[in-house]
């Protein structure tokens, strides 16, 4: 049926058809195309994004260490701390009362927490709460037990009774004679906060149950599977966020946002949880969008811009010269055969016309005989 229908066609249908078809598939492979790249190409920069994004947590992790690590060397250096934990008086902390006041004006960081403790992980002396001491930490303070049992410093994340927090602590020595132990305690949600307003990256931190099994904060928080929900930066992508546990440390694009669970250490290279953070990829999708319109009309204006140059190449010399050949061949089927047939290429046309003149002029001869 096809081809019955291109054998009958015009010269015009058979270039213009076949060459739609070709235009329309053309069009549909680049669009096919762009669209696996682009995607391509979304993945590759969401996953760098939440890649970096982890990576600048990961170091703000590591300058609160070194700095809670740094303060609590200096201090634990102090002759009058040595003797307070010594002797038991807290009299001779109290000037680190206005100490903790001017780190937290030096550094920008508030809620900073100064904390002195007994071998035992007794609190002896808190900065920030002078008057309440005496509590017994070492059911769900790791670190300081690990600072009272190895005499050497720590730093890390720790998931605390009411909070989870950045600290670094160190081992206060008399000659081989352990003391006690200062740390410097600095707050974790900031640095997610903080992760918001340098990337635009929103986060959730996961608890897990193991870690959390002491923590008075997860009677109020949402359970979510076999973790607690401790803090998130944005309420309204929970639900959405939520789906990275599914596969955690992949990247998953959903609803124009780039999500991902990566784990928590604490001091002791233990997971503590996941750090849910998701992306708003909707600036970049308009961009990638644009761009692919941009180049579909070049691609566009091109192809049309030849097509309609090959057009014209074909009825400049295919489709005129073959109507000149057929007014032609129809003078003489009416006995004209005085006029010549123009021959104006060397092309398979240009044959047919010589042909055809050829004959012309036979039949010239034939009827000049005839009279």
């Amino acid at each position: 049926m096809l081809g019955n229908f291109f054998r009958n066609a015009s010269l015009v249908e058979k270039f213009l058809i076949p060459n739609i078809f070709v235009v329309i598939i053309f069009f549909l492979s680049v669009g096919t195309l762009s669209y696996v790249l682009i995607k391509q190409q979304l993945r590759k920069q969401a996953e760098d994004i939440l890649s970096n994004s982890y990576k600048l947590f990961q170091e703000q992790v590591r300058m609160k260490e070194r700095m809670g690590l740094s303060v609590a060397y200096l201090v634990s250096r102090d002759p009058e701390v040595k003797r307070a934990l010594a002797t038991r008086n807290r009299r001779l902390l109290h000037k680190y009362v206005r100490v903790r006041a001017d780190l937290e004006l030096l550094t920008g960081i508030y809620d900073l927490r100064l904390h002195f403790l007994t071998p035992l992980a007794v609190s002896f002396f808190r900065t920030w709460n002078p008057e309440r001491f005496g509590i017994d930490v070492s059911k769900f303070r790791r670190i300081i037990v690990t600072v009272a049992q190895r005499r050497t410093p720590q730093k890390g994340i720790e998931i605390g009774l009411r909070r989870a927090l950045v600290t670094g602590a160190y081992p206060v020595m008399e000659g081989r004679r352990y003391l006690g132990a200062v740390e410097l305690i600095t707050p974790f949600n900031p640095i997610m906060d903080q992760l918001k307003e340098l990337t635009g990256v929103d986060s959730m931190m996961l608890v897990s149950r193991k870690a959390a099994a002491h923590a008075e904060w997860k009677k109020e928080a949402e359970r979510v599977g076999d973790y607690f929900l401790y803090y998130e930066t944005n309420p309204v992508l929970r639900k959405l966020m939520l789906r990275a546990l599914d596969v955690p440390g992949t990247v998953l694009i959903e609803q124009n946002y780039a999500i991902v669970a990566r784990p928590v250490f604490d001091f002791s290279r233990k997971s503590v949880g996941l750090l849910v953070m998701s992306y708003d990829l909707t600036p970049i999708i308009d961009s990638y969008k644009q761009l692919g319109i941009y180049i579909l009309m070049f691609i566009f204006i091109f192809v049309v811009a030849t097509f309609f140059m090959s057009y014209m190449i074909f009825k400049k010399y295919v489709e005129e010269p073959i109507n000149t050949l057929i007014d032609h061949t129809e003078r003489i089927s009416m006995g004209d055969v005085d006029q010549k047939i123009p021959i104006d290429s060397k092309d398979e046309i240009g044959k047919l016309a010589e042909a055809f003149e050829r004959m012309r002029i036979s039949i010239k001869k034939v009827m000049d005989l005839l009279r």
